[in-house]
């Protein structure tokens, strides 16, 4: 008898094989992007780095370049979290408009959008000479000139990075937060960008370092003035023509910081609305499938389908509705008494008790709470509460924090 063959070793079935034909202009790629960085540490001068970077005019740049762009950063986060807020949550004529708007600068050329600054901003400009009559204020060659530059050409990046995380988020937490009698404004700061915030992080470390190597727009608009508007790229820029070996020290410096930001990132960019449960918290117990409760003022039980509670701090209110839409229907809750709606997937269960919250634009509830009308009043001041179906416990807040947020 002859002894069997061994078997020759088979390749994971979960890492299949990667074909040259990919894998060879992937390399190219990588080498092309590589070679320059390896170019700048191979001609730096090591012996004379400390020398480079500790130059009057290098340190007095590098002041103004962090002036310029922490300004830059804060100007960006002062306008681009409202905008996108408004890009990600609210349908409004023009939203594409906006938002070719917000990339436009992230595509244009440099110096081409210097000169759209000039002109827009200059002296001769549509807005500068108002500007300039009412306020004084000259733009350019200025180093307020170099902060609206750098703005205007990093703020995309936040806005980006956060309307991604915000268009990720889900609307149950901030729709829990307003039942529970939050405004928009506290809901905004207390739910949205908490929830939000790797994404907010991510998009400002990504803001700060475009402004930080800002170049062509901000000659264009604010000039090359020495401890003005002179920042570090130009410096770079200025370096080249009579110390080659200076500039290539200040690059490597831009080169870390750059590098230093990215690692810091580690890929979190795209990663904005990745949220962490923070500390125990409860969880709705779910009695049966397919039903839904509304309450009174009364003990009502929760189920897969949301749950709304009318109550008084003090008192308790008895409830009636009339609901349009799809169907109509009259719904009367005395107070302690509770209500449940049974009907399969897609008869409106969630639909009806949207309508009593005022968030649902498909149903449309005259509610009364006791004596009071609150159709026209907003969520957060209607007095009704609700646990929604998965639950909405807000996950950067703990078991306390969820409890007394209300």
């Amino acid at each position: 008898m002859s002894r069997p063959r061994p078997r020759p070793p088979t390749r994971s079935p979960g890492r299949p094989r990667t074909p040259l034909a990919l894998a060879l202009p992937a390399l190219l790629a990588i080498a092309f992007l590589l070679l320059p960085l390896i170019g700048i540490l191979a001609r730096t001068e090591w012996g004379e780095l400390g020398t480079h970077l500790s130059a009057p005019g290098v340190t007095q740049a590098l002041e103004l370049s962090l002036l310029v762009s922490f300004w830059a950063l804060g100007l960006s986060l002062l306008l681009g979290v409202p905008l996108a807020w408004l890009l990600a949550r609210v349908e409004f004529p023009g939203k594409a408009f906006v938002r070719s708007l917000v990339l436009l600068p992230m595509v244009l050329p440099p110096t081409v959008g210097g000169v759209a600054l000039l002109l827009g901003f200059g002296r001769r400009g549509l807005l500068g000479p108002w500007l300039e009559n009412t306020f004084g204020i000259v733009l350019p060659f200025h180093t307020s000139g170099a902060v609206v530059a750098a703005t205007f050409v990093s703020m995309p990046f936040l806005v980006i990075s956060l309307e991604g995380a915000l268009g990720g988020l889900r609307p149950g937490f901030e729709e829990t937060a307003a039942s529970l009698g939050a405004s928009p404004v506290r809901v905004f700061f207390t739910v949205t960008l908490p929830m939000v915030a790797p994404g907010l992080v991510a998009g400002a470390a990504l803001t700060w370092a475009r402004a930080l190597g800002e170049f062509g727009a901000t000659i264009t608009f604010a000039g090359n003035l020495p401890g003005t508007t002179q920042t570090l790229p130009l410096q770079v820029y200025l370096l080249l023509q009579d110390s080659p070996e200076a500039a290539t020290s200040l690059s490597l410096l831009l080169l870390a910081i750059a590098m230093a930001v990215l690692i810091g990132l580690r890929g979190r960019w795209s990663a904005g609305a990745t949220l962490r449960t923070a500390g125990p918290a409860a969880a709705p117990v779910d009695p049966a499938p397919g039903d839904a409760s509304a309450g009174a003022g009364g003990g009502a039980q929760g189920g897969p389908e949301p749950l709304v509670e009318a109550a008084g701090p003090q008192e308790k209110w008895g409830l009636r509705a009339e609901v349009t839409g799809a169907d109509e229907l009259t719904l009367d809750a005395e107070p302690g008494t509770t209500i449940a709606v049974v009907g399969p997937n897609g008869a409106g269960k969630t639909t009806l008790l949207r309508a009593l919250l005022g968030l649902s634009p498909r149903a449309h509830a005259r509610l009364s709470l006791g004596e009071r009308d609150v159709t026209a009043l907003p969520p957060h001041r209607r007095g009704v509460a609700w646990v929604p179906q998965e639950g909405a416990l807000f996950p950067h807040l703990n078991a306390l924090g969820n409890t007394a947020y209300g």
